[in-house]
C-alpha cells in the first residue's frame, strides 16, 4: 500500500440533520478511497458516525467536520466542532441499554482521540471539537507499488 506523501485537508459543514451523518460516512469513506488509505475506511466510517451521532444529539446547531492527513508520521485526523457544552466522556453501557457506547468505540478502535472545550462563559459561547486519528499501517518493502 502507498500512502499519500503530501499533506491535506478537507472540511465539510453540516447542518443540525439527521442526514448529516450518512453524508459525512459517504464523504469520508470517497475521500479515503481516492488517497488509496482503504485500510482505514471502516474504521473512520464507524467512528465518525458516532461524532456526528452526538454532534446532532446533544446540540441544536450545526456542526463542522475536519479530516486531515500527515504523512509523516502517517496520521488521519478526524475532527467535530459543534456548539455543544459539556465535554462528552465515554460511559460503561449496560447490556440492555439502546445507546451509550459511542464514546467508548472511540476510545478502542481510534490511535488516540480527545476534546478540545471552547466555552467562554464571559462571552457567552460554547463549544467543543471532539477528535480522533487512525495511523494506517506501515507497508512492507515487497508491498509497496
Amino acid at each position: 500500500m502507498r500512502m499519500p506523501e503530501e499533506p491535506w485537508s478537507y472540511g465539510l459543514f453540516i447542518p443540525h440533520d439527521p442526514r448529516a451523518v450518512g453524508v459525512v460516512r459517504a464523504t469520508i469513506r470517497h475521500i479515503l478511497r481516492a488517497a488509496r488509505l482503504d485500510c482505514i475506511v471502516d474504521t473512520a466510517e464507524l467512528l465518525v458516525s458516532e461524532l456526528v451521532t452526538n454532534a446532532y444529539r446533544n446540540t441544536t446547531t450545526d456542526a463542522y467536520v475536519s479530516m486531515d492527513w500527515e504523512p509523516s508520521p502517517s496520521d488521519f485526523r478526524v475532527t467535530v466542532w459543534d456548539s455543544g457544552d459539556g465535554l462528552p466522556q465515554p460511559v460503561a453501557a449496560n447490556a440492555e441499554d439502546e445507546g451509550g457506547r459511542g464514546l467508548t468505540l472511540v476510545e478502542s478502535y481510534s490511535d488516540t482521540w480527545g476534546v478540545h472545550d471552547y466555552t467562554d462563559k464571559d462571552a457567552g459561547v460554547t463549544g467543543k471539537a471532539v477528535w480522533f486519528t487512525l495511523n494506517p499501517p506501515t507497508a512492507l518493502p515487497h508491498q509497496l507499488g
